[in-house]
């Protein structure tokens, strides 16, 4: 019986991607950093959160403290600019009561920091949706590691088999995997192939056509 939903933020409650990337790019030209060389380390990037992902582009050039006063004035430039920009993916809202009416526990497991969860849930309306929380830089390890998947299922006392995860992303579903909890992939950031082929049991474009009598058919 189903009984909670997780989502994840970025690509799955909102197409935010586009921002985060414009804002790398404001990121590297205020501090004088080739774009190009990014875009090779994003490429093979395997999942995380900012922190990882500096570390990644930087290595051992700087130290950890350093990492994250980088990291902090990455995320507020993509605060600023999509503040006034952010809207749901289609059919969100309309999803989301349709679960609420009947009784299923929702929550949010991202590797986004939580100011920029709280900011996009806010900006949303849909806060009081979620029982529970769980963000990039209140874990360990971020995705593809299933902690905060582990976490979530704790503090809304829910069993793995009683539980969906919603997931755009190549780490998410991997996550979800990890966690052994079922994942419907979001097409937003990759193909429905693509996201079946790492373990999603079904894919959706959007919301509009799925609800609670259909959220199981494969």
């Amino acid at each position: 019986m189903l009984k909670a939903i997780i989502f994840d933020l970025d690509g799955t409650l909102v197409d935010s991607l586009p921002y985060h990337h414009e804002s790398w790019r404001i990121f590297f030209k205020k501090n004088n950093i080739e774009e190009n060389d990014f875009n090779e380390i994003y490429k093979n990037y395997k999942g995380g959160g900012t922190l990882e992902l500096m570390t990644s582009v930087f290595g051992d050039i700087y130290t950890k403290d350093e990492l994250e006063k980088m990291s902090d004035d990455k995320e507020v430039i993509f605060r600023d600019i999509y503040r006034s920009k952010i809207l749901p993916i289609n059919g969100l809202r309309k999803f989301l009561d349709n679960l609420k009416k009947n009784n299923i526990l929702l929550s949010i497991g991202s590797n986004a920091i939580r100011k920029n969860v709280l900011m996009t849930i806010k900006e949303l309306g849909i806060t009081n949706y979620f029982s529970s929380i769980i963000c990039g830089d209140e874990v360990s390890k971020g995705k593809p590691n299933p902690e905060m998947y582990i976490k979530i299922l704790s503090n809304l006392k829910v069993n793995k088999n009683e539980c969906i995860i919603f997931e755009d992303s190549i780490e998410g579903v991997t996550a979800a995997k990890n966690a052994n909890i079922k994942a419907i992939g979001v097409t937003s950031s990759q193909s429905s192939e693509i996201l079946k082929s790492v373990g999603a049991f079904k894919t959706i474009e959007d919301y509009t056509k799925i609800s609670i009598d259909n959220i199981l058919d494969y």
